[in-house]
């Protein structure tokens, strides 16, 4: 083979290597841009910053119960003897329904016959003074002694049949529709007059009893709150009628209470509530366009087709969004869905925007 051949051949070696090389340069390029292109590309959902008024709120926990001021209690009216409790707790009564059966302790019976025989004893000397004078055999003033004596026992034995004293045995009844909310005797319990039996309350009348952290100072009578069981349920709207100024022992919580107008919760009732205990002007967002690491809380506001990450300072949280403040502004867009996701001037494809941040 000449030299000329020789050169001629290595030269179409060359061309078809250099051909080859930048065919497979061509190929490998495209796949790496593709995959940098789509490495670089995320779909996400957008949502404006809001501006609006935006709430404090203090969430405490609690429990329903009767309200103290329309608790009554059915005590005993004398020395007695309980044979029968008729009503359990947490039941609804209705005017006049049992809700006890007692007999008098022997003390009792015995008070009732004392007072018997002193208005008999009284009647009969006021009659015999009466005559005596009439005969101008007594003074005035011994029939004016005579008519109060008298009086006094009348007195004496009306307040012993208003207790009861004159019946063996007695039923005590319901003077109002209620809700039992406890008892405290029990059948063969021997009980002093004015001693406890149950404790009633209106029909309707509930109230919350709530336990607020010392630390939460704002709170104060008069704000509004928002009460929902635990368990679920229409949420109620109140407002604190008392806050303690001392912390409860047990608790070491402020006791606080709120009335649940027309609510229809069973005494004992877990409770949450939040309170409001102030109100201002602020930007917020929904929580998910809010993002935690170890970079710091940030956000991505979207522009022309990028993500740009700002960060913020992220606040109290509001139902479904998240108060933040920082280099950003109301109408802002920023990634609601999809956000973890992001880096910073990453390319971004918008498939749906949200309502608001609220």
């Amino acid at each position: 083979m000449t030299r000329g051949r020789l050169i001629a051949l290595a030269a179409i070696l060359i061309l078809v290597v250099g051909a080859v090389a930048l065919v497979l340069t061509r190929h490998g390029g495209g796949a790496d841009g593709d995959q940098g292109e789509q490495a670089a590309t995320a779909t996400i959902t957008t949502a404006p910053i809001e501006s609006g008024v935006l709430q404090d709120v203090a969430r405490v926990y609690g429990v329903v119960q009767a309200d103290p001021a329309a608790t009554r209690t059915l005590s005993a009216p004398r020395a007695l003897i309980v044979a029968q409790v008729l009503a359990r707790p947490g039941q609804v009564v209705s005017a006049g329904e049992p809700l006890a059966v007692v007999e008098n302790q022997p003390s009792a019976s015995l008070a009732y016959r004392q007072a018997a025989d002193a208005e008999a004893t009284a009647k009969a000397d006021l009659a015999r003074v009466q005559r005596l004078f009439e005969a101008r055999l007594a003074a005035s003033d011994q029939l004016i002694q005579a008519r109060k004596t008298l009086a006094d026992a009348d007195a004496a034995l009306a307040a012993q049949r208003k207790q009861g004293a004159g019946l063996a045995r007695q039923s005590l009844t319901a003077g109002a529709p209620a809700v039992v909310v406890s008892i405290a005797a029990a059948p063969g319990d021997h009980l002093a007059q004015d001693a406890a039996i149950m404790t009633l309350a209106k029909l309707g009348a509930l109230s919350v009893k709530l336990g607020i952290e010392p630390s939460a100072a704002r709170v104060s009578a008069g704000d509004a709150v928002t009460i929902r069981p635990t368990t679920g349920g229409a949420a109620i709207a109140s407002r604190l009628t008392m806050v303690g100024r001392a912390i409860d022992p047990t608790t070491h919580l402020v006791p606080a209470t709120a009335p649940l107008p027309g609510a229809a919760l069973p005494v004992g009732a877990a409770v949450q509530a939040d309170i409001v205990t102030g109100s201002r002007q602020g930007l917020s967002v929904p929580r998910g366009a809010v993002v935690f690491d170890e970079t710091g809380a940030h956000v991505f506001v979207v522009a022309s087709g990028k993500a740009r990450r700002v960060f913020v300072t992220a606040g109290a949280d509001h139902g479904d969004a998240i108060e933040i403040s920082g280099p950003v502004r109301a109408g802002q867009l920023v990634a609601a869905q999809g956000a973890q996701e992001l880096q910073d001037g990453m390319a971004v494809k918008v498939a749906g925007a949200q309502g608001g941040g609220r």
